[in-house]
C-alpha cells in the first residue's frame, strides 16, 4: 500500500513536469488524473512555487558570496566603509538574478511578483544614492595643503642659518606645477552598507518564502463605501514585458481567488448617474490631491483585504471585511 501511494505521488509530480513543460500553468489551475485506483490532483502551480523556490535559493546564495566579497576600505572619517559604486553593482545584479529566476518558472503569472520586486529594489537603490555634494570654500591650488602644513611644522624650533657671504647669482628654477589632488573615494559607511544590504536580503528571503511555502497566491477581498457594487479593476504595476496587462476585476464588495501576491496598479469606478467617480493608483499626472494618499495594493507585505472610501478619495490596505465600513 505505501508503494503505491509512493508510486501515485511521483507520477503526480512528473505529470505536474509534463503539464509545466507543455504550456502555462494558470494560478488556481488543477488536473484530476486516475492512476491505478488511485486519483491524483496536480496543481501545476504548486509545482511552480517549487521551482522557484530552488531558483531563489540560488539567488540568496550568491549574494550572500558576493557580499563578503565586497572590499572593505577607510571611509573619510577613517572609519571602515564600502565603495558605493560596488555597493549599488550588488544591488543591481541581485535585482537582475531576482528577475531572471522568477522568469525561469513560467513569468506571466508572476509578473505581479517581478514588480514587487523591482520596486523594493529600487527603494534601496535610491537610499544609497549619493547626497548632494557639500559647497565647501575654494583654497588656491597647492596651497595649505596636508603636506605643506606637516614641513612648515618640522621647520619649527630650527634657527635660521646666517648667510657667510653673498651668493652668486642663481639660475632661475623652473616652477613644479603642483600635484593634483587625489579625489576622494565614494564610500558609504559600514553600518549603512550592512543595512541596506540586510533589506536586499529580506527582499529575497521574502519570495523564497512564500514558494518554499506555496503560498504565491492569495484571496483578495475588496470593498466599498459608503456606496457599494462599485469596480474594482488591478493589474501588475509596471510593465514587465512592454505590453499593456489585462486587469482582473472584481465588484465592491467581493472576492476573487488565486490572485498571485505582488504589487498592483489599480482603479475602481462608481457610477452616479451621469457622474463616475474615480480613485486610482498611481494617480494620473494633474489629478486633483485627495485629503488622504491612496495605499497601493501590496499583496506581498500587505494584507489581502482593501478598502476603497469614496468620501475621503482613497484606498488602502485593512485588516479586515469588518474595517471597511462608513
Amino acid at each position: 500500500m505505501k508503494t503505491d501511494r509512493f508510486s501515485a505521488r511521483a507520477a503526480a509530480v512528473l505529470l505536474a513536469g509534463l503539464l509545466l513543460a507543455a504550456g502555462q500553468p494558470t494560478a488556481g489551475q488543477t488536473f484530476r488524473y486516475r492512476l491505478g485506483r488511485s486519483k491524483v490532483r496536480v496543481n501545476p502551480f504548486q509545482i511552480l512555487a517549487g521551482a522557484l523556490a530552488l531558483q531563489i535559493g540560488v539567488v540568496q546564495k550568491r549574494f550572500e558570496n558576493n557580499r563578503h566579497a565586497l572590499q572593505i576600505v577607510r571611509g573619510p572619517d577613517g572609519k571602515p566603509a564600502y565603495l558605493r559604486q560596488e555597493v549599488a553593482g550588488l544591488i543591481a545584479r541581485t535585482g537582475e538574478d531576482l528577475d531572471q529566476a522568477i522568469e525561469n518558472v513560467k513569468p506571466s503569472d508572476l509578473e505581479p511578483l517581478q514588480a514587487w520586486a523591482i520596486d523594493q529594489l529600487g527603494r534601496i537603490q535610491g537610499e544609497l544614492a549619493a547626497p548632494p555634494a557639500q559647497k565647501t570654500a575654494a583654497l588656491p591650488s597647492g596651497l595649505f595643503t596636508p603636506r605643506a602644513v606637516a614641513v612648515v611644522a618640522s621647520l619649527r624650533g630650527f634657527p635660521l642659518l646666517a648667510l657667510a657671504k653673498p651668493k652668486a647669482t642663481a639660475k632661475p628654477k623652473t616652477a613644479v606645477p603642483p600635484k593634483a589632488a587625489v579625489p576622494p573615494q565614494d564610500t558609504v559607511a559600514a553600518e549603512k552598507t550592512d543595512s541596506l544590504l540586510d533589506q536586499v536580503g529580506k527582499v529575497a528571503g521574502r519570495i523564497f518564502f512564500l514558494a518554499d511555502h506555496d503560498d504565491l497566491e492569495v484571496k483578495l477581498w475588496v470593498g466599498s463605501t459608503p456606496a457599494q457594487h462599485a469596480t474594482f479593476s488591478f493589474w501588475s504595476q509596471g510593465r514587465i514585458k512592454g505590453s499593456a496587462p489585462a486587469p482582473n476585476i472584481i465588484r465592491t464588495a467581493g472576492k476573487r481567488d488565486h490572485v498571485v501576491r505582488g504589487l498592483y496598479a489599480y482603479r475602481v469606478t462608481e457610477a452616479k448617474g451621469p457622474v463616475t467617480e474615480l480613485i486610482e493608483y498611481p494617480s494620473q499626472a494633474g489629478a486633483p490631491a485627495a485629503r488622504f494618499a491612496s495605499e497601493r495594493l501590496d499583496l506581498v507585505n500587505g494584507s489581502r483585504f482593501f478598502c476603497c472610501r469614496f468620501n475621503e478619495q482613497y484606498c488602502h490596505h485593512v485588516d479586515d471585511e469588518k474595517d471597511c465600513r462608513p
